[in-house]
């Protein structure tokens, strides 16, 4: 059981304290996922999109009762877990009249099945970034009856304040893992992808396969010159140590041992 230190409604001058449960969803999960939706509707709407997110919580039975009341629900099934998004029926409207150029303040009355469809085909669009979530999708994103799903476990929302204001609720109906299952990728898988190395004073940019076959002996080429003992880092992380220096007349690093860490490298 996670929990966390929470404050009650002020009465007169105190605020009593308690412990509340905290859904294990970490928060740069959530970030990505919002990332994905905003790239979503910026394709989608033809418009740069501003989202932030509402820090994950973990909901009682009658919040999510209360949010899914009177809202339009879709699910990605996947692997780790299952994902449902929750657009309450006005948002619904805004975003589907912002998709056809329409007032988003204009009332539309009752739903045709144009536009049903084209809130189904846009919260399809933005379940792509449900990838870093599920970590395998299992299926398409369908509307499915709030009576059929399950109260979730974790829950955060993603509040698109342009082009327009709505908010698009998500909700987590598995708790993830731990770590992340066990999976093999090849230099092959990852193609052409790079990230950015910097060596002390030195900065190149390596292929991801290049990047894995580092090993004692190996040469990175820089481009600024440095003399001395050095380090490989990657993300912040140390991941060698070696030599700063000319190698054939170009400034370079020579490796001389691999710091062990649990990732592939």
């Amino acid at each position: 059981m996670i929990a966390t230190l929470a404050f009650g409604p002020r009465r007169a001058r105190v605020r009593q304290a308690r412990f509340v449960p905290r859904p294990s969803l970490p928060v740069d999960a959530a970030c990505v996922l919002a990332n994905g939706v905003r790239e979503g509707l910026r394709t989608l709407l033809g418009e740069a999109c501003a989202v932030t997110i509402g820090e994950p919580v973990a909901l009682d039975a009658a919040a999510w009762r209360s949010l899914i009341h009177d809202a339009l629900l879709f699910a990605t099934p996947g692997r780790a877990t299952d994902v449902v998004f929750v657009l309450a029926a006005r948002d619904a409207r805004r975003l589907v009249a912002a998709a056809f150029g329409e007032d988003v303040s204009a009332d539309q009355g009752s739903w045709s099945a144009l536009e049903a469809g084209a809130i189904e085909r846009i919260v399809a669009r933005c379940a792509n970034a449900c990838e870093a979530l599920c970590v395998e999708r299992r299926g398409p994103t369908r509307a499915v009856d709030a009576a059929a799903v399950p109260r979730s476990v974790a829950y955060f929302d993603v509040r698109v304040t342009a082009p327009v204001a709505l908010t698009l609720g998500v909700g987590i109906l598995r708790d993830l893992p731990e770590a992340p299952p066990l999976a093999t990728v090849t230099p092959a898988t990852l193609g052409g992808a790079g990230v950015d190395v910097h060596v002390v004073l030195g900065c190149v940019e390596l292929p991801i396969p290049r990047l894995l076959e580092l090993r004692a002996g190996s040469v990175v080429v820089l481009d600024t010159k440095v003399e001395g003992e050095g380090e490989l880092n990657v993300a912040g992380q140390r991941i060698a140590f070696g030599t700063c220096g000319l190698r054939h007349g170009r400034p370079a690093f020579e490796v001389r041992s691999i710091t062990p860490r649990g990732d592939p490298w």
